[in-house]
């Protein structure tokens, strides 16, 4: 190829730039790949969360012994009958509500004949907490029929249990009810899917716009204006 000139100019091959669009091109399809993975894991989790809530709860301990397998088991409804202890010191987890601090009321539901010793009972709103972020100390009954609902969660360590199941049981019904406390299931856990495996079309979109703008580079750096 000649310049105007009329000498010949050496038209060099861009080959830092093409590594580089290549390595992101190879990136961007890899993310909406993973999105459209996270969107079928997701499909399957909604079937399975829905065919949770419409099932009737199950006995506690043979759903625990599914978990101590490597079962997961969140979001299954069981019923526990706890065994019976005094009363103790509440333990809480402190949340926004409607833009107030309020106290989840924690405490220990002991098991006997399970794979663990006891599960962490979220038993709900500490009414009394409500517009403070410190919860008063105070001695609650222990648990001791509960209808619920397991998540995954990390036990507490001021709940007392030595050998804790890895869920915490949500409550939704307590016999009796603890003094003070409004049972207050967790939001929809199919909300918290809403938004997964949705960016799939953005990632391939972007991978397509740079291979456009690379290829449109490479001609005009190969067809030059003359």
């Amino acid at each position: 190829m000649t310049d105007g000139g009329g000498r010949s100019r050496k038209i060099v091959f861009p080959f830092g730039l093409t590594l580089l669009a290549a390595v992101v091109f190879v990136i961007l399809v890899g993310l909406g790949e993973w999105q459209l993975r996270r969107a079928a894991w997701k499909a399957h989790e909604l079937a399975r969360i829905a065919a949770l809530e419409h099932a009737p709860p199950a006995p506690i301990g043979p759903v625990l012994v599914r978990a101590a397998k490597g079962e997961d088991v969140s979001f299954t409804g069981v019923v526990a009958d706890c065994a019976p202890g005094p009363a103790t010191p509440a333990a809480f987890h402190m949340i926004s509500d409607n833009g107030d601090w309020i106290a989840r009321t924690l405490g220990p539901c002991r098991l006997a004949g399970a794979p663990f010793d006891g599960v962490v009972v979220d038993r709900g709103f500490l009414l009394s907490s409500r517009g403070s972020p410190n919860p008063p100390a105070l001695n609650l009954p222990q648990p001791a029929h509960v209808i619920g609902v397991l998540y995954a969660r990390a036990a507490p360590p001021a709940v007392g249990l030595a050998h804790p199941a890895p869920y915490v049981l949500v409550v939704e019904q307590e016999s009796p009810p603890a003094p003070g406390v409004a049972a207050t299931p967790y939001p929809d856990a199919g909300d918290n899917l809403q938004y997964v495996g949705t960016y799939a079309p953005t990632w391939f979109g972007l991978a397509g716009a740079l291979a456009c703008v690379y290829a449109a580079m490479l001609w005009r750096r190969t067809h030059p204006k003359r």
